[in-house]
């Protein structure tokens, strides 16, 4: 690989390049997902060689996608993305507090860095903002820059929180390096850091992060970047051994193409993909009725981010109409249930032994405080940022695409929008309960992979998450193409593609417009959602009908 990059390319291609790339990319499998299905309904039928030839060519093009998609996310140069670089940004959250829990826990990263900076000097290369926002166990505060860094006290007892000097002049070492020696941490964002809201990795993500950052030396970090890609590979091989290699070459397409994995890059940052590999696991482990492993697998990623658990909301539906409706207990999704509740509260147990409970409780705290209406970023998606985005919005915003004529709202999350979105909390909370409950009341009758792969909907629908938690999207993408004999499927696999591509288009040609991103965004994931709810009860229905006018088996007739 890297000899075919030195030969077209001397320097990596701009990202600027290789996101309009994605557009196209993403459009590209869009259309194979639909040549695929066509495949299977008019040239499978003819088992001869001209439909061997036809899947051949698309097993070639579907393959020349995953090759080039690989080749376009590297930027045409692997030793500059999956060799030399790191983001410092995010390493100062999920390395250097997860080595320094101990000494920081969840509320002293900001001042700790700051002082850091501080006795460092070289202030003028680093400008500062004149006020920096902090935490505490009521909510986030801002706090004047000159009046802290002449607040000696306040200096010592940052200092006295890692016991002995040579703590001290060991973290300040580590984050200086991530500061000023890496590549890519520009003032702007040494500035934008100062505002942002901090570390909130999981008690039991910290428990393994923790040794594994203190036994990598700061300048190796990028070793532990290496993780992520190692538990993504793992998920894209269960992939091929659950469905097959046209559901993984999909899967792994969508991971080079989508928006949310724009920032952080893959190997670039510490611990920020295990989850989705963890949730895609667990679909193919429900594919292969491996019921306790899926369980065991979901409550890992529940651990490490708390929303991978509503991807149980269909199974748990499922279930209990099983026994409600029908009074028959389902063993598998039991020992599904069982395995996650079993695992997590393991996984509880170890974490409140290392650390005790406090930390548990300042994480949850530190949630709910982080996802409150009053903190809403334009960096947020959610069912709620899409109903906030109003229809003559939508248009402005669409106008503007089209033509360049100003849209006729604020480009970013303003207060004006954030109070829309309390205002309209309750409605938008029934609407959103009754979809979520038609959602269950579909996958009643459906696969448990499929059941369990539709948790992204209630996750879009009830909760609101930066743009890079919806890489969890990758659930549906493999489940879609796991069976592309089935048109809702194909359909659905290339309408999630054409979503990746006009997100892209619209956040590289108009990055100003960050409003228009997340509310076009929320509108194409309701229709998809919309779409899926009416998908799976049509099936539903038309399942029970079969099921009712089928003639009884000899094992089910009562004996005389």
């Amino acid at each position: 690989m890297e000899w075919f990059f030195s030969q077209f390319f001397a320097t990596p291609v701009h990202r600027d390049v290789t996101e309009e790339v994605k557009v196209w990319l993403a459009l590209i499998a869009a259309v194979l997902a639909i040549s695929f299905w066509a495949w299977h309904r008019w040239m499978a039928p003819r088992a001869d060689a001209k439909a061997t030839w036809t899947k051949r060519t698309l097993q070639l093009l579907l393959g020349v996608l995953c090759v080039t998609s690989f080749c376009n996310y590297s930027r045409y140069d692997d030793d500059y993305v999956w060799v030399e670089r790191v983001d410092a940004y995010d390493l100062v959250h999920y390395y250097l507090n997860a080595k320094y829990f101990d000494e920081l826990g969840y509320f002293e990263l900001y001042p700790a860095v700051l002082l850091a900076h501080h006795e460092e000097g070289e202030h003028a290369k680093r400008p500062l903002p004149s006020q920096v926002q902090f935490q505490n166990e009521e909510d986030y505060y801002f706090v004047s820059t000159r009046e802290f860094l002449s607040d000696a006290e306040e200096h010592q007892r940052i200092r006295d929180l890692f016991g002995d000097q040579t703590r001290w002049l060991q973290f300040r070492h580590d984050f200086i390096y991530l500061q000023r020696d890496v590549k890519g941490f520009s003032r702007e964002t040494w500035v934008q850091m100062l505002n942002d809201h901090g570390f909130n990795g999981a008690p039991t993500w910290v428990t393994i992060a923790q040794p594994l950052a203190n036994s990598v030396p700061i300048e190796s970090v990028k070793v532990l970047g290496y993780l992520d890609a190692l538990w993504l590979l793992l998920a894209l091989g269960l992939v091929w051994w659950a469905f097959d290699g046209t559901a993984a070459a999909f899967t792994f397409v969508f991971l080079m193409t989508t928006y949310s994995m724009r920032w952080p890059t893959l190997t670039w940052a510490f611990g920020r993909y295990d989850y989705v590999a963890l949730l895609i696991i667990a679909v193919c482990l429900l594919k292969k009725a491996k019921h306790h492993w899926a369980g065991a697998a979901t409550a890992l990623a529940t651990s490490f981010r708390v929303f991978p658990a509503v991807w149980l909301w269909g199974p748990a539906f499922r279930g209990a109409w099983d026994l409600i409706r029908h009074r028959k207990l389902n063993k598998k999704l039991v020992t599904l249930g069982a395995a996650f509740v079993i695992t997590h509260l393991l996984l509880w147990g170890v974490v409140s032994a290392r650390l005790g409970t406090d930390p548990i409780e300042r994480h949850f705290d530190n949630l709910f405080a982080h996802t409150t209406e009053d903190n809403l970023s334009s960096m947020r998606e959610g069912f709620a940022i899409a109903t906030a985005y109003t229809p003559s919005e939508a248009v402005s915003g669409l106008n503007y695409i089209l033509t360049g004529e100003p849209p006729n709202h604020n480009n970013r999350m303003n207060q004006e929008r954030r109070e829309r979105i309390k205002d309209q909390k309750k409605v938008r909370q029934i609407l959103a309960i009754l979809l979520v409950l038609a959602l269950g009341f579909g996958l009643r009758r459906a696969k448990d992979h499929e059941s369990f792969a539709m948790g992204f909907i209630p996750f879009f629908l009830m909760a609101t998450a930066s743009y890079y938690y919806y890489v969890v999207r990758s659930t549906l993408v493999c489940t879609h193409a796991g069976d592309l004999t089935k048109g809702r499927n194909a359909f659905a696999l290339a309408f999630l593609f054409f979503i990746e591509a006009a997100i892209n288009w619209v956040q590289q040609n108009h990055p100003d417009w960050r409003v228009i991103h997340i509310g076009w965004l929320g509108w194409l994931l309701v229709i998809y959602s919309v779409a899926m709810v009416v998908v799976f009860n049509v099936e539903a229905y038309k399942a029970g009908k079969l099921t009712a006018g089928a003639p009884s088996s000899p094992s089910q007739t009562p004996a005389s």
